[in-house]
């Protein structure tokens, strides 16, 4: 995982970070449904850059 992070452009981590930030905050208050909605963009982004890379790598099937 932390490999393809590297290849990951900036602003898609920037974006899982804040994503990351609020999951937590919601964890945090008590909120456990807003933070699986930011948990399930944070899954759904990091799939797509995992089906690029090796899309990328000639991998896919």
């Amino acid at each position: 995982m932390k490999q393809n992070k590297r290849i990951m452009n900036t602003e898609t981590l920037i974006k899982i970070r804040e994503w990351e930030a609020e999951r937590d905050r919601n964890l945090r208050i008590h909120c456990p449904l807003v933070a699986a909605k930011f948990q399930r963009w944070i899954d759904k982004i990091n799939k797509k850059e995992n089906e690029s890379i090796n899309r990328m790598k000639g991998n896919v099937k």
